[in-house]
């Protein structure tokens, strides 16, 4: 009997044993178990404790930061984070795949550790940081080249109903302008509340504060397309270069600038097959005009034209300016140096040449 008895007791010990060691075991329903969710959704009492587990994830998340600064790729997007465990960091890299952006992680330049971020711990770094507003942990390294980026995804996790207060560093670290900051945040159940709002208040007017997200542990790559999808961007400002085609009057040649209209497009069409080649002839001492062979598709308006204009007349007619006339005309490009211009036009009939380079 007393055998069986050790036996039992045996048993018990160990069941007890596994029990305790599952007690901090992060679940995929639930992920965030871990530093972030023991100090976020907080703003009242509560039991909630931090795993020391997820402390030393935060340690290590610090540890494998090889270069806090920036890398740029050339995108005019940011997605800069905050992440002690990696759950916002998760949402942050979904939101990179989705646009292409650039990516920066907010490191702190001294990490949190589980005695930081005790939420019942009311004199942890955690909580005395988020009763100071005027509190502003100091980040290691920086964006290089922040000018290029004209959106920027501000991701955090939810710390006592407020973004912690590292965020606050890092926007008023940089003079932001002309800029547009989509914030979102990672939380058990607490919305984006009034941490948005508090956010916008440290950046100038001359910032574009959309509406933010807030994702939950259990969120998906899926949730976050939809969410970006659903966002209207600001698109990356590109250098078009104009198109250019050239003007061939005896031995003299002009460049000039395209207009971007379906006229030019059909104009352009012909010239890539071969150069168009005109007879004009002299009227009115302003201008030379002369047959296409073909229709344009014509967009006419009222037009005061100027040396160097080249217009479509009644569809099927090119004219080009010496002078000066008021008429209803389709704008096709101008001359871009009118040096030698009237000089190679003269006063009789020419033959004129348009071609691509």
């Amino acid at each position: 009997m007393n055998r069986f008895f050790a036996l039992f007791l045996s048993a018990c010990m160990l069941a007890l044993l596994v029990a305790c060691g599952a007690g901090y075991t992060e679940t995929s329903s639930d992920a965030e178990s871990t530093a972030e969710a023991a100090v976020e959704d907080q703003s009242e009492a509560g039991s909630e404790t931090i795993a020391p587990e997820a402390s030393a994830s935060a340690d290590e998340a610090y540890d494998e930061a090889v270069d806090a600064d920036s890398t740029s790729s050339g995108s005019n997007i940011l997605v800069a984070y905050f992440s002690c465990t990696g759950t916002t960091e998760q949402i942050a890299q979904w939101i990179v795949d989705e646009t292409g952006a650039d990516s920066y992680q907010i490191i702190p330049e001294t990490p949190y550790t589980a005695e930081d971020l005790d939420y019942n711990d009311s004199s942890s770094r955690a909580n005395q940081e988020q009763a100071d507003a005027s509190a502003r942990p100091a980040i290691s390294g920086g964006v290089e080249n922040m000018a290029q980026y004209d959106v920027i995804f501000l991701g955090y996790p939810i710390w006592h109903g407020q973004a912690p207060r590292i965020i606050s560093t890092f926007l008023e670290r940089y003079e932001f302008s002309d800029v547009t900051i989509i914030p979102f945040c990672t939380s058990h159940s607490s919305g984006i509340g009034s941490s948005a709002e508090n956010l916008h208040g440290l950046c100038s007017d001359a910032v574009t504060w959309l509406e933010g997200q807030r994702f939950s542990g259990d969120a998906t790559e899926n949730d976050v397309a939809e969410w970006v999808g659903s966002l209207t961007l600001p698109k990356e400002d590109s250098e078009v270069t104009p198109l250019k085609m050239n003007v061939q009057i005896g031995d003299s040649v002009f460049t000039a600038t395209l207009e971007e209209n379906e006229a030019v497009s059909a104009l352009v069409e012909r010239m890539e097959e071969a150069p168009v080649v005109i007879e004009m002839s002299d009227y009115s001492g302003f201008e030379k005009v002369g047959s296409l062979g073909a229709s344009l598709p014509a967009d006419d308006s009222q037009t005061t034209t100027q040396a160097g204009d080249i217009v479509l007349y009644c569809g099927d007619q090119i004219v080009i300016f010496y002078g000066s006339n008021s008429w209803s005309y389709t704008r096709l490009g101008r001359i871009d140096d009118l040096t030698g211009w009237e000089e190679a036009l003269g006063s009789g009939d020419v033959t004129v040449t348009f071609s691509l380079d």
